[in-house]
């Protein structure tokens, strides 16, 4: 009779500790430097940061990166590039032209906040690329995922919690 009594609180306990295991690995990790913050998931960990994230930075860069489980668990990588405009003009194709030349290519407008930016993705059979480019006043924000087909959905649902979460302020 004793026994029984200690099962049922046994059980309570390893619920409760699989319960906090599960909440302490499916929570967002927060970035957050100069004028960039945003979450992603605990699944990525950052690689390195180059620069600051500051509209006196010329150029800061943030690489996450995450081994998917999949049948083949290449890494991917979600790259976050923060660059200074220069003054002048350019002289480039327009958008649709490069992309057009490439293989299952798609060209997009998106909203993130109230900014609007331009999305670029290529499927591959080997690799899975999306950039989306956002202009701010100072600077050229560009994220950008690659990873391998067997990855795409987790990456690409990783993705947009990054750019969901995106905060950028301007001084």
């Amino acid at each position: 009779m004793d026994n029984n009594r200690l099962i049922i609180p046994a059980i309570i306990i390893i619920l409760i500790l699989i319960a906090a295991v599960i909440i302490a690995f499916s929570g967002n990790n927060t970035f957050n430097t100069g004028s960039l913050s945003f979450e992603y998931p605990n699944a990525w960990s950052q690689d390195h940061v180059v620069g600051d994230f500051t509209n006196s930075s010329l150029y800061s860069e943030v690489t996450l990166t995450s081994n998917i489980p999949t049948s083949a668990s290449p890494t991917s990588y979600i790259i976050i590039q923060m660059q200074k405009k220069s003054q002048g003009t350019y002289n480039l194709p327009e958008t649709n032209e490069i992309v057009m030349n490439t293989t299952n290519s798609t060209v997009g407008t998106t909203n993130i906040g109230n900014i609007k930016a331009t999305q670029l993705a290529t499927y591959g059979p080997n690799v899975c690329e999306k950039v989306t480019i956002i202009e701010t006043p100072y600077n050229y924000l560009i994220l950008e995922y690659i990873c391998p087909p067997t990855a795409l959905n987790q990456t690409e649902t990783d993705y947009n919690t990054i750019l969901q979460s995106l905060m950028i302020q301007w001084i």
